[in-house]
């Protein structure tokens, strides 16, 4: 499912998909668990690379003010 080398976007993506899974017909509770714990690893990555994205942009703009 998730995996290194993919964008945010790509990561959002796979999660709104495993999300609408949870609502459409195919839902079948003895995979719910599993499903489950993929998303939030994938909610986790996704919490992680934005707040990486978040330290760049502050150290960037850290250093426009000091020029």
């Amino acid at each position: 499912m998730s995996g290194k080398g993919k964008t945010i976007e790509q990561k959002m993506q796979e999660l709104r998909e495993l999300a609408g899974w949870f609502e459409s017909d195919d839902f079948e509770l003895g995979s719910a668990s599993a499903r489950f714990e993929a998303a939030a690893k994938l909610a986790r990555e996704i919490e992680h690379d934005l707040s990486e994205m978040e330290n760049t942009v502050t150290v960037l703009k850290q250093s426009f003010e000091q020029s």
